[in-house]
This record gives structure tokens, sequence and C-alpha cells, in this order.
């Protein structure tokens, strides 16, 4: 039986003395203390002629079994609180076991030489495994918890298991740490944070379900992340994380906005079939190998590439923004192409200032814009291909230079080439303008055949020249 503070004993406690451990929460810790805001002593009683209960004692002097066999009849006992703060065990094992009392089952502290298995467990209250450091495998396979998990700054030496878990509060594991993260098929009901954690491999998220805000912002992966097939009631922010293997999210849903700023992929991304409602934030992102967004669906909000990096092959083909804007401004592409075929914009098509390399040609094909395409101070050091492309409104095409360039391009309103220069050939025989164009001060090194454009309204060519490379 276990000690109450306030000295009401039965005459068989009074026989038992209380374990002496006391655990020193510092400034970071969540405090639940029952004598001082930072310290928590231990309810339990002393194990036999030693003066802390089984919990407390270095595990080199308790038997394992032992120590889960008391654990298991605290935990059954409605009298005994579930507390065993700083504990050392040398595993936990509460596998299969349903807990009857919505008391916290609190870990915070402990040290764990092994694994802790909670698989199949049912729990009826919160559980705390902040500042847990386990040797081994936590173990949480199909846990049902309606309450409140928190894991702040959890540190698993091995594999953190969630596969199948269901959390019915918000799970809360902001500083963790682990060699690798398996939670398919998980349900969290509340939301999850995964703030500033640190994997050593892989995370898989593959098919879970987010009911609330998912946060994995500022954490870092030594391998690869896989959100397939996840679903996301809420917001789901990968901001200013960095994932050394490939980034995973085919056909995964998310309802209002993707946060991918500061993002960094060393690996691929592999997005066809995305779907996002309340538009996607990638601003400065970096993806070093091939994008793959093929199929995108984005609604209510902009996709934002704004200054972002693509160091290898880019892919919007079929996909549909019927949000305010497509934005690829200062946005960097160093090899490989970029293609935006059969592509549908509701609003705008933005790629001001951004930097093509002499690697990477850009196939705009069969492509609707509903608003404007801005492309002013654009650089494309390979080709620009565009055939059936429909734009609704105007197109900026001012300040470029091109290489190599066909304008296959209805526009509804007017063109803004002046200043534009195009060092090899171009081809306007599929141009067609219905508002008024403007070529001043145009610079073409070889003959543009203007003649077979389609210009239905005014014409500004004021100073525009076609110098053959060589002066001839």
């Amino acid at each position: 039986m276990y000690l109450r503070d306030n000295d009401e004993r039965s005459s068989d406690v009074e026989r038992t003395a209380r374990c002496t451990y006391r655990h020193v929460f510092d400034a970071a810790d969540a405090t639940g203390a029952d004598e001082s805001p930072s310290v928590w002593r231990c309810p339990h009683p002393a194990s036999g002629a030693a003066d802390r209960c089984l919990f407390h004692r270095p595990v080199d002097e308790t038997r394992s079994a032992a120590v889960t066999e008391a654990l298991r009849e605290a935990i059954a006992d409605p009298e005994r609180p579930s507390a065993f703060v700083g504990g050392t065990f040398e595993r936990i094992d509460l596998a299969g076991v349903t807990f009857a009392s919505d008391a916290t089952l609190d870990f915070r502290g402990a040290m764990v030489k092994e694994d802790i298995d909670l698989r199949d467990a049912t729990l009826t209250g919160a559980l705390r495994l902040d500042r847990v450091s386990v040797g081994g495998t936590v173990c949480l396979q199909r846990l049902d918890a309606p309450a409140t998990v928190t894991c702040r700054s959890l540190q698993v030496g091995g594999r953190w298991v969630l596969c199948g878990a269901r959390f019915g509060g918000r799970l809360d594991a902001t500083g963790f740490s682990a060699g690798s993260v398996v939670a398919t098929e998980a349900r969290f009901e509340g939301g999850a944070t995964f703030r500033k954690g640190v994997v050593d491999d892989g995370v898989s998220l593959a098919k879970a379900r987010f009911c609330g805000p998912a946060w994995l912002s500022h954490t870092r992966l030594g391998g690869r992340l896989d959100l397939g097939n996840v679903a996301c009631d809420r917001r789901l922010s990968l901001a200013h994380c960095r994932v050394h293997g490939d980034l995973v999210a085919a056909s995964a849903t998310v309802e209002d906005g993707l946060s991918l700023e500061h993002l960094t992929v060393d690996g691929e991304l592999d997005a066809p079939r995305l779907t996002v409602d309340g538009g996607i934030d990638a601003t400065t992102a970096a993806f070093v190998g091939p994008v793959d967004c093929t199929g995108l669906t984005a609604r209510d909000g902009s996709v934002d590439f704004t200054h972002s990096a693509f160091g290898g092959p880019v892919s919007f083909d079929n996909a549909t923004v019927e949000g305010r804007a497509l934005r690829f401004r200062s946005a960097r592409f160093e090899s490989g192409p970029a293609s935006f075929v059969r592509a549908t914009v509701a609003g705008g098509f933005d790629f001001s200032d951004a930097v093509c390399s002499a690697d990477s040609p850009v196939r705009v094909v069969e492509t609707t814009v509903g608003g404007s395409v801005v492309c002013d101070h654009a650089r494309f050091g390979d080709e620009l291909f565009c055939s059936g492309v429909r734009v609704e409104r105007d197109v900026d095409f001012s300040d470029c230079t091109v290489e190599t360039l066909v304008f296959g391009v209805e526009i509804e309103g007017r063109l803004d080439f002046a200043y534009t220069h195009v060092t090899d050939a171009a081809a306007f025989g599929d141009t067609v303008v219905h508002g008024p164009a403007r070529f001043t001060s145009a610079r073409f090194d070889a003959d543009p055949t203007l003649t077979e454009a389609t210009l239905g309204d005014t014409v500004a060519a004021y100073d525009m020249s076609v110098e053959p490379t060589g002066g001839q």
C-alpha cells in the first residue's frame, strides 16, 4: 500500500516505510508535485529493507519480472496512484493491459534500459512519457488512448512504433528523438506535434489520420518521410524540416493548408495526386532531387514556391490550382526539365525573377491560366516551350532572357515583351494576342517570325532589333 501525505494511514501502512525518492523538476518540465511546484515525492512503499520502492531502485538490484508484477499491481489498484516519475526499469511491459482508473499514467523522467511495451493496451486517463529515456523500442501499437498523451523530449534508442494506435486527445512529442518512427494507420483525433524532433532513420505516417493540426516543423530526419495516403483534417506543417531521404506524399489529403517553408529534401519529393485545401506555402524550400507533383489539386489559397530551389526535374503535369495563384517567383531550377503539361490554374501564374539553368528546359503545354502570367525578369538558360497555352488575362514577359523560345500562347489581354532578349530561335507561329502587344526594345539574335503571329490590337515595336550572333 502507498502512503498518503496527510498521514491518514491504516495500521498496515504504518508498518510500511515510504520510498524516499524525490524528483526535482527543472524549468522545462511540467510540474505536478505534491509538496512544492518543483518537487515530486514517490508515494509507493519502500521495497524490503531498502529505502526506495522497486520502481526507484537501481536496475541491477531488482529482478525485471518482479518489477513488472509490482507495476501491474500498482496500476490495477485504484487506491494507488499510477505515478512512477523518475523510475528506473529494465523494461516496462504493460502490453494488453486495460486501465480501469482514469488517473494519469505518469512515467516522466524515467530511465528504461530496454523497451516500453504498451501494445494493445487500453487507457482511460492521460499518459505522460516526458523526458523518458529508452534504450530500445517504444511500442504503442494499437494502443487506445482517449486522453492526452505527452512525450516531450522522449528519447528512444530504437524504434518508436505507433501503428494502428488511437489517440483521442492531442499527442505532444515536441523535442523527441528516436532511431525511427512507424505510425502507419494511426489515428490522432486531437492532432499531433512532432516538432523539433531528431530521427536517425525514417518516419512513416502512411495512411495515418490527423483530425487536428499536425506539426512536424523543425524536425531532422536521417532517412525517408512517408506521408503517403495521409488524411489531415486541419493544417499540416513541415516547415524548417530537413529530410535526408525522400519525402513521399502520394495521394495525401490536407484540409487546412500545407506549410513547407524552409523545408529541405535531399532526396525526391514524390507527391502525385496530392490534394490540399487552404494553399501550399513552400517559400524558400529546397528540393535536391526530383519533384513530382503530377495531378496536384490545390484549392482556396495560393501554391507558393517563391525563392525555392529545385535541383532535379520538376513535374506539375495535370495539376489543378483553384486558388489565387501558382507562384515560382525568384525560384531556381538547376537541373532537369520543369514540366507544366495540361495544368489548370484558376488564378495567376507567377514566374517573375525565376532562373532556369542551361540544363533546365521549361515545358508549358495545353495549360490554361484564368488570371495573368507574370514572367518579368526571368532567365531561361535553355528552351522555353509553350504550346496550346491559353491565358484569360495578360502576359508580362518583359526584361527576360531566353535561349530558345516557342511561344504558342493565346492571350485574351495584352502581351508585354519589352526589353526581352532571345539568344537563339524564337517561334511565334501559334501566338494569338487579342489585346495590345508591346515589343519595345526587344532583341532577337535570330528571325523571330513575328509575321506568323495573330495580333488583334495595337503593336508597339519601336527599338526592337534582330541582331544575329556575330553582327551579321
